[in-house]
């Protein structure tokens, strides 16, 4: 009797690993990385569609989920073009820094995430920005799309000196020198 218990409980956990995909990031699109400053004249934003990466996730254990996404600051775009010569060039020092990395190393959240509702959850990895990797534990909301694609967003806070860029005198960001990001990304199924 114990044998078929067994056996019914393995195939269960072997069903449960199995839904666990690999869903793909790719450049363009929706997926959209912007930050959000004011200037002594005026406030601006900047943004980018060149985001990629991955996200590994199992819905019925989020915990066990991964993350990889990649940012080409260099491409980041304010409207104004000398504007973004000087962001890239005096600032983020693109030509040495060109991509921002978060790579996850923990995620918290609801045991379980159901298609089309959405779920908070904390993901904790190490953002790289600047040639600095710091960690940081950022809140994101997932929803699952039935025809197999993730949406997630978040927005989060990033302290500019902590990665060795100094913020312009002229630039009044939010207090201590941290600029808001808001990554909005969708990820299909590969």
């Amino acid at each position: 009797m114990k044998a078929p218990i067994v056996l019914g409980i393995l195939l269960a956990a072997t069903t449960l690993h199995a839904q666990s995909r690999t869903y793909a990031i790719t450049k363009g699109g929706n997926n959209v990385a912007q930050f959000h400053a004011e200037d002594t004249y005026d406030s601006f934003d900047g943004k980018t569609s060149d985001v990629n990466g991955t996200i590994v996730a199992d819905p019925a254990n989020p915990a066990a989920s991964s993350v990889l996404i990649n940012i080409n600051v260099d491409a980041l775009d304010t409207g104004v073009g000398l504007r973004n010569k000087e962001m890239r060039e005096r600032y983020l020092e693109t030509t040495k820094f060109g991509t921002a990395t978060f790579k996850s190393v923990s995620v918290a959240g609801p045991a379980s995430i159901a298609p089309n509702a959405p779920a908070d959850i904390n993901v904790t990895g190490d953002l790289t920005l600047h040639g600095v990797t710091k960690r940081m534990a950022i809140p994101v909301r997932v929803v699952l799309i039935p025809d197999g694609r993730i949406h997630a967003t978040t927005d989060f806070k990033i302290h500019m000196p902590d990665f060795g860029i100094a913020v312009p005198h002229n630039v009044l960001v939010t207090v201590n020198d941290e600029v808001p990001v808001r990554l909005d990304v969708w990820a299909g199924a590969k």
